[in-house]
């Protein structure tokens, strides 16, 4: 691979003068961006190119004319924090085993971005109101990605999300139907889910939560094309849901940290499930926005060991207060003063629980072992 330095008159990428080999690097040709007084670049017509190399200077790359820059080779490297790259009008494409380092990447007025093969984001910062397209075996890897309204990200064939930071703006849409996931069994990660888009699963698991963010999401988190979709909250986190009414139907699987029920229906239509039941402290926070006439009625809750913790939010505790569970109709009735809430037990790992503070007004309740 040539090594081609950037050694300009002028900002047009595309011209040759501006190498110092005087041809424009191509897809067998490294591009070296060292210290230079012409760091604002302009590229007017497509390129394909092995790699960019960056030193310390601030670049930034403007792409225009609906040009394509496909980079195949490793991508961005170097100190690539530097490097910002804007697509007015064009395609960036990322492929083979090529990063986007950690850039950052931001789409103006219209785009595509690609990652392809296996290539990834890397740890870039990449805000788009356009489409963002990860194929084949690619990862949004570290990146942290901001759709924007009208904007649109899609896991196809067995991409999948990484450990990445994901916020979605309202009118936004996240759609991870169309992978199966790296092992082709339709199980998917991604460090955070957050913000007011619309997250469709298919008939996937999203594993969420490996970044140990706080997450919120008030957009609705659906099924969509498929049938199917769970989430899996895994790591020392909140996710908190507080959207009425979504549709995903697996149900939702806690690992650890808490997960937050904040609206009606907003857990989906499948059951809640504790993964070890109660060998690692998980904890279900049911909010009194989640209740209908003082009953938790959309997710039935399986699997809920020693360890575990419900925590009915808005039931404020009193001295006294009880837990009771009724083996025949899988009901756990919280009592405090003057409210009984009722809850859906399924399997639980024993039959005698216990209520006490939440220590923020709530009441917590526990499986007692005698």
């Amino acid at each position: 691979m040539s090594i081609i330095t950037w050694s300009p008159s002028t900002n047009g990428y595309n011209t040759p003068g501006n190498w110092s080999t005087g041809t424009v690097p191509d897809f067998t040709d490294a591009a070296l961006f060292g210290a230079s007084a012409v760091t604002n670049l302009t590229i007017a017509a497509s390129v394909n190119v092995g790699e960019w190399v960056f030193g310390a200077s601030q670049y930034s790359f403007t792409l225009n004319n609906f040009s394509f820059l496909s980079i195949a080779g490793a991508g961005l490297i170097g100190d690539s924090s530097v490097a910002h790259i804007i697509v007015n009008q064009g395609n960036l494409i990322f492929y083979n085993y090529s990063t986007a380092g950690n850039s950052s990447i931001s789409f103006g007025i219209t785009g595509n971005l690609d990652f392809e093969d296996w290539s990834t984001s890397g740890s870039a910062n990449i805000q788009s109101k356009s489409h963002i397209i990860f194929d084949d075996y690619s990862s949004a890897a570290t990146a942290t990605i901001h759709i924007l309204s009208g904007g649109f990200l899609e896991f196809n064939n067995f991409s999948s999300g990484g450990s990445a930071k994901l916020l979605t703006d309202p009118g936004a849409t996240v759609d991870f139907f169309p992978s199966a996931g790296p092992a082709g069994n339709h199980a998917l990660t991604i460090g955070s889910i957050a913000g007011a888009g619309t997250y469709n699963l298919g008939a996937d698991q999203l594993i969420v939560g490996s970044n140990l963010l706080q997450m919120i999401v008030s957009g609705s988190i659906d099924d969509g094309s498929g049938t199917g979709g769970s989430l899996f909250k895994v790591g020392r986190g909140r996710l908190s849901l507080t959207h009425s009414g979504n549709t995903f139907s697996g149900g939702t699987t806690i690992e650890q940290g808490a997960f937050e029920v904040a609206a009606i229906g907003a857990a989906g239509t499948g059951p809640i499930r504790f993964a070890h039941a109660g060998k690692a402290k998980a904890t279900l926070e049911i909010d009194n926005a989640a209740l209908s006439a003082h009953v938790f009625a959309t997710n039935p809750i399986d699997l809920f060991g020693k360890h575990d913790v419900l925590d009915v939010t808005g039931l404020h505790f009193r001295t006294g207060a009880t837990a009771t569970y009724h083996k025949a109709s899988h009901h756990l009735t919280v009592h405090s003063g003057h409210v009984t809430d009722t809850l859906t037990l399924l399997s639980p790992h024993g039959t005698h629980f216990e209520a006490g503070s939440d220590h923020h007004g709530g009441t917590d309740i526990f499986l007692f072992f005698a």
